[in-house]
């Protein structure tokens, strides 16, 4: 186990953040019926906005919870990632009830119900509520959230094989469960309604996810990244990619499976074997222009989208659903891009107040562990009330000590300069000054 303070500091990367909140815009527009998804539904291939952000995720969580095997160990692994799956839990809960209520509530002002919602928020609410919060029932855009909380539960095995040095097993192992995922004979989900597992299935899913995880995992680990590719590779993939884009964008474009085939190649649900390729190769190309472009991925209202994607994500299934009961809005071309643009703003709105919650969260728990430290540390001032700063690391009467050589009422007024409150607050919360771990600034 290592300390912390023998890990480089770590530092959010704005391209991550970046790119996970186009995603997020992306996959909001997907789920609406308006013009704009020509620009944002596969339009770089056959894959779409899904996979980037699932396949990201895993980057992050390989990156961010590597961190925290080597600092807390196993045990706090377990402990980081089983606290993660609760929020996330939570937050799809909330969501799901959250809808249910207002598509009811809904239904009795309009008198009507609408197709475009779960038929099971109509027919029987309280079992789709009890379903739902079992996992039993994952309709349409409530359907990610459930699959990402089984995955971060699977951190501790995956992290734990990839630092003991079995990256090659934790693959295989991933890409066999994919393997079988293609192979299993399909079930009409029909016959087993009211259960709904959603429509992805998870034992496909994981193998993107995991891939992820092994990339952010090399990536902390300080193993070189692909910068300069080799031609070869970079031909190959180019060609992938061309070929993808014609599948998407030509009708006539030659199909070289026999169709069954090809449709089991393509199929989202399970993650076909060309969506894999195909994302892949585009997104060999995309770290590439990252690395060499880095101010053109940092654009900072996509990544506070991307800072608060849970947040988003849960705020994205409410609104759609909410705005999919009344069909006035669709009726038009300006009324479903103005509907789009709307809906947008809430998510910004969304992560805006999260990330305010958080700032205000944080700054409580700052002034409450200076405050325990006080009292532990009898006096930290001296008796006749001075205020002054000592010395860096002074020690006053009474025993106690002044960190970073600054009194502890410092804390309690508003300080000329805003580093030296950052001083006293980085010691007891963490190199960050907000109690997390931040990923480092790619190099």
């Amino acid at each position: 186990m290592i300390s912390p303070a023998a890990l480089k500091p770590a530092r959010r990367d704005l391209r991550f953040d970046t790119l996970r909140g186009l995603f997020l815009v992306c996959m909001t527009i997907n789920h609406v019926p308006t013009e704009l998804r020509a620009l944002t539904d596969q339009s770089l291939g056959i894959f779409s906005a899904a996979e980037s952000f699932v396949f990201l995720s895993g980057l992050l969580a390989g990156w961010v919870y590597t961190r925290r095997y080597r600092t807390g160990g196993p045990e706090g692994l377990l402990a980081s990632s089983l606290s993660r799956a609760k929020s996330i839990y939570g937050w799809h809960v909330a969501a799901f009830v959250t809808a249910l209520v207002c598509v009811n509530l809904t239904e009795r002002m309009l008198g009507t119900s609408s197709p475009t919602v779960p038929l099971l928020f109509h027919e029987h609410p309280l079992e789709a509520m009890g379903l739902g919060i079992l996992l039993l029932h994952q309709p349409g855009l409530l359907d990610l959230l459930p699959m990402y909380c089984i995955f971060v539960l699977l951190l501790p095995l995956v992290i734990g094989g990839l630092e003991s040095g079995r990256r090659w097993l934790v693959l295989l192992l991933s890409a066999s469960v994919w393997l079988a995922a293609q192979l299993a004979p399909a079930i009409d989900p029909g016959s087993l309604y009211p259960i709904n597992t959603g429509s992805f299935n998870p034992f496909g899913w994981q193998f993107l996810f995991i891939c992820g995880v092994v990339i952010g995992n090399a990536r902390i680990s300080g193993r070189e990244q692909v910068v300069r590719p080799n031609r070869w590779v970079a031909a190959l993939a180019a060609a992938v990619v061309l070929y993808g884009l014609g599948l998407h964008y030509v009708d006539s474009w030659p199909r070289i499976w026999p169709d069954r085939t090809f449709g089991i190649l393509l199929n989202k649900p399970a993650l076909g074997l060309f969506r894999i390729a195909d994302f892949g190769c585009v997104a060999y190309f995309v770290g590439m222009l990252a690395a060499r472009f880095p101010a053109a991925f940092n654009v900072r209202p996509l990544a506070l989208l991307g800072r608060h994607s849970l947040v988003v994500v849960a705020a994205q299934s409410v609104i759609v659903i909410s705005l999919l009961q009344f069909p006035g809005l669709f009726e038009t071309e300006a009324g479903r891009t103005l509907t789009v643009a709307a809906t947008i703003l809430l998510l910004f709105a969304a992560a805006a107040a999260h990330e305010d919650f958080q700032r205000r969260r944080a700054a409580g728990q700052a002034r409450a562990a200076i405050g325990t430290r006080q009292r532990a540390g009898a006096a930290l001032v001296p008796s006749n009330g001075a205020d002054a700063a000592g010395p860096a690391g002074g020690v006053y009467p009474g025993g106690g000590q002044a960190e970073g050589g600054l009194s502890a009422n410092a804390l309690y007024e508003e300080p000329a300069v805003r580093e030296r409150r950052r001083a006293l607050v980085a010691p007891v919360l963490g190199g960050d000054g907000l109690g997390g771990i931040r990923e480092r600034t790619a190099n």
